[in-house]
């Protein structure tokens, strides 16, 4: 009995870690996309006012 709880345990935090790294993830790519936003939204204004 106890081995199976230790191991459901094990389990549950193995699936608590896949979480938290896939919303790391998710979290990383819209900081990226933001930023790139952000760099062609400034570049573009640069460009037009430099015509």
């Amino acid at each position: 009995m106890e081995k199976g709880i230790d191991n459901e345990r094990f389990i549950n935090d193995k699936i608590a870690k896949n979480i938290d790294e896939i919303e790391l993830e998710k979290e990383k790519k819209l900081v990226n996309l933001i930023v790139e936003i952000i760099v062609k939204a400034t570049l573009k204004d640069y460009y037009e006012e430099g015509d």
